[in-house]
């Protein structure tokens, strides 16, 4: 996976970070589109992600056919590859579908 997302270095505390991102994408599953939103919280060390080119990253991600646990997985990847942060979640929020109901896919470690 070719996805990086740019950073910016911090050299004070931050309790955390949550971001909010609306994605479109089209299941690989179902060939129906989904879309919601992503959303990554972190508490990072000494690096932060840039709020804008998060969003150019999540396009890219969900561009292609996915389903929700793979563009979640993708995205935390991504993330966590960026800013080795000491905690991460990724919660893929899925609000309209053409396939089934509202759907939260999470991934989360620290």
């Amino acid at each position: 996976m070719k996805n990086k997302v740019d950073i910016i270095s911090i050299d004070f505390k931050v309790s955390g970070t949550r971001i909010f991102i609306p994605f479109k994408a089209v299941c690989s599953v179902t060939d129906k589109e989904f879309s919601g939103e992503v959303v990554v919280e972190y508490i990072p060390k000494n690096k932060a992600v840039e709020y804008v080119d998060m969003e150019r990253v999540v396009n890219e991600i969900a561009s292609g056919k996915t389903t929700a646990e793979k563009l979640a997985n993708n995205i935390y990847l991504t993330v966590k590859r960026s800013i080795i942060p000491k905690y991460l979640k990724v919660t893929i929020d899925v609000k309209h579908s053409k396939a089934h109901r509202p759907v939260q896919v999470w991934i989360e470690s620290n």
